[in-house]
């Protein structure tokens, strides 16, 4: 009688430590170490023992009501992504590192923050108040408003959080604090006509105009209102209003906060060339003890790589990824808001193109990815953990 074969034992339970440990080095995005850690006990107990990493590069999340995905720019592919049917079908406005996302479940209305790692979710209100000329507020004057980008000075979670949001209302910005749970405190629109960018930098929301300017708001310290002040920007000897480029031109800017200073991003679309980008670097007069200050252009980004989306910018030290290039641009296609589509339920949002340009190479082809993302409820988003 044959004799009965020995279970072999996985090929996975046999690979050293010293092995597992030098994959998980070059696992730098947080969704393939949830698959290394999948593969079987051997390697769950490897991904536990090893140390987590300090900074984790961020997904693109392609939202979808059916079939939700993610892009890991670490490997280049596209998985699915289980999330509850409610995040499904919201429009995305908003990330924020930790796993918070802000979504609209009804595309203009619904707002909340929802962390996708443990489920938390902060309400969000859906209607603004506008203050007098003398700071009061008219409590039974509330305007609808559509929310396009939120950013947030911290967890939203976290007492003491707030939150500006760039708006289409009454008004074209309004902020948000724990405890506000019926509206949004909104400021007069003649500080900044046009908003291209906002970003929480050094205890105060920055906000880039159309025409470069930057004002920066910070509380008062009370429950309601918000101070703001304005750099005394030199224009730069190339710069001209949007009004005034040729037919068929425009120009995008994003802020991003780079090893402690503040950098404005230039996206320039040509008809029929490539887009083009341009990195600026702001200067204070006198060391940054004023107000006065100008863009100094950079020609270079040492170091470095930038992932651009409306309110949720990153730079990234490449040092910290080994599969992230030096002086890489990654965008998404967040030029302009439609707001035809969050008024009518997000139908058929337009197939987006998203890209990355080698800031250091002069004759630039541009490489999309993924090649097309269609979807019905909202635009891709950067998704922090």
């Amino acid at each position: 009688m044959p004799r009965a074969r020995e279970p072999c034992c996985p090929w996975s339970d046999g690979l050293p430590p010293e092995l597992l440990d030098t994959i998980l080095r070059y696992l730098t995005c947080l969704a393939d170490r949830v698959y290394f850690a999948a593969v079987c006990r051997v390697w769950r107990s490897a991904a536990q023992v090893h140390k987590a990493l300090q900074c984790h590069l961020p997904l693109l999340l392609l939202p979808s009501p059916v079939t939700p995905s993610f892009l890991s720019l670490h490997s280049g592919a596209i998985c699915r992504l289980h999330l509850p049917e409610s995040v499904r079908a919201a429009r995305l406005c908003g990330s924020h590192e930790g796993g918070w996302i802000v979504l609209a479940s009804d595309q203009w209305r619904g707002y909340a923050a929802v962390n996708l790692c443990s489920g938390a979710m902060v309400p969000l209100p859906d209607r603004l108040r506008i203050p007098s000329a003398r700071g009061r507020i008219d409590t039974t004057c509330e305007h609808h408003m559509v929310i396009r980008t939120v950013t947030f000075s911290g967890m939203p979670s976290a007492e003491g959080c707030l939150a500006a949001a760039h708006v289409s209302s009454a008004s074209n910005i309004a902020f948000w604090r724990m405890g506000m749970e019926r509206y949004w405190l909104a400021c007069r629109r003649d500080v900044v006509d046009v908003i291209q960018d906002i970003i929480y930098y050094k205890e105060g929301f920055h906000v880039l105009s159309s025409t470069e300017d930057v004002v920066v708001y910070a509380p008062k310290g009370d429950l309601l209102g918000m101070s703001h002040t304005s750099y005394l920007m030199q224009k730069r000897t190339d710069y001209k209003p949007d009004r005034l480029l040729p037919k068929g031109h425009s120009v995008s800017r994003y802020l991003v906060e780079s090893r402690g200073k503040l950098l404005m991003v230039l996206r320039l679309f040509r008809p029929k060339q490539q887009r083009h980008f341009r990195i600026f670097e702001m200067n204070l007069a006198g060391g940054g003890g004023g107000s006065e200050a100008s863009w100094v252009e950079l020609h270079a980004l040492p170091g470095r790589a930038l992932l651009l989306g409306r309110g949720c910018s990153r730079a990234f030290e490449v040092s910290q990824f080994d599969t992230l290039p030096v002086g890489n641009i990654y965008y998404l296609d967040d030029a302009s808001f439609n707001l035809s589509l969050a008024w009518s339920n997000g139908r058929r949002y337009p197939t987006t193109f998203m890209g990355v340009y080698d800031f250091h190479k002069t004759d630039n082809m541009m490489r999309h990815y993924p090649r097309k993302s269609t979807s019905e409820c909202s635009l891709p988003i950067w998704f922090i953990p």
